[in-house]
């Protein structure tokens, strides 16, 4: 087993012998409580949860081999990041631009849309890291926190697309409805 990725709350290794990609969860305390509490759903749960409602929705995710609330198991898509190909592929900016319209036609929210948490296999785009995505159960979240992460994350080269965003979504550069 090899170690991909250890970040404040997780850790990520991969199996190369089953091909399969295992994401182990160490919330802090205060998370552990609303989990239980069932606030919010487990991390691995969650990533289930969010896989099942984007697959409704058009957007490809990872195969899930376990979903329990702190381990994930998926298979190994064996993409490449969008990141690197996305300049130069006007159909995967319209996959990925057609992906954030769902997210908020949808209520979906995650700070961490931007374009290294998607892959590319065979040209179509599948999202990852869903153990963070937030979907609405009682309230929906703010628009407003969800356009304000995008335009954080689309910066630089890749800041275009959130102007075609907006334009899809029909607001302006203030989340406004256009007239």
């Amino acid at each position: 087993m090899q170690l991909i990725q250890t970040g404040k709350y997780s850790r990520v290794h991969f199996d190369p012998e089953r091909d399969h990609f295992i994401k182990t969860f160490q919330p802090k305390t205060v998370d552990r409580l609303r989990y239980l509490a069932r606030i919010r759903p487990y991390p691995g749960r969650n990533f289930a949860l969010i896989a099942s409602r984007l697959e409704t929705l058009g957007i490809a995710t990872p195969t899930i081999v376990e979903a329990r609330p702190y381990r994930l198991v998926t298979e190994n898509i064996h993409g490449v990041p969008l990141k690197q190909l996305i300049l130069d592929s006007p159909d995967l900016q319209e996959q990925y631009l057609d992906a954030l319209v769902a997210f908020d036609r949808d209520g979906i929210h995650c700070r961490g849309l931007h374009t290294d948490n998607f892959l590319v296999r065979d040209g179509r785009l599948f999202a990852i890291d869903l153990d963070a995505y937030k979907a609405p159960r009682w309230r929906r979240y703010p628009r407003r926190e969800y356009l304000d992460c995008l335009s954080r994350s689309l910066k630089g080269n890749e800041a275009f697309l959130f102007t075609r965003l907006l334009e899809r979504l029909g607001v302006d550069e203030h989340y406004r409805p256009k007239r």
